[in-house]
Formats: structure tokens, C-alpha cells, sequence
């Protein structure tokens, strides 16, 4: 899915340089950073989920192996 690279502000209206992350100006955060972000919180929350889904896996196996 291609996006349209954001050239401005949405705050302040300031041009933006490529790939930036915050307006020079003003410093609120551009929309590419606000998709990387939700993106980056969705990959640390499968992660949290898949460790948890191990050790209760593990925790299981132990508790049905004791005698």
C-alpha cells in the first residue's frame, strides 16, 4: 500500500524534510512516525503474548509430568 509522503505540518503547517520523524518547528510527531509507532507496539505485544503462550506452554508440561 503506497501512502503520499507528508510534505507539511498538520499542526503548524511547516515544510517537513524527508523522512522526518517531528516538525522542526513545532515538534509534533508526523504521521509516518505515528504508523511506526502503532506498528512497533503491535510487534512488542505479539511478542509479550508469544513468550507468555511459551511459558504457560512449558509450565503445562512440567505440571503433567510431576508424579
Amino acid at each position: 500500500m503506497a501512502t503520499a509522503e507528508q510534505t507539511h505540518c498538520n499542526r503548524c503547517g511547516a515544510p517537513l524534510v524527508r523522512d522526518a520523524a517531528y516538525c522542526d518547528r513545532c515538534g509534533e510527531r508526523t504521521n509516518r512516525a505515528r504508523r511506526l509507532v502503532r506498528l512497533t507496539a503491535r510487534v512488542e505485544i505479539l511478542f509479550v503474548l508469544l513468550i507468555l503462550a511459551l511459558v504457560l506452554g512449558f509450565a503445562y508440561v512440567y505440571a503433567i509430568q510431576k508424579p
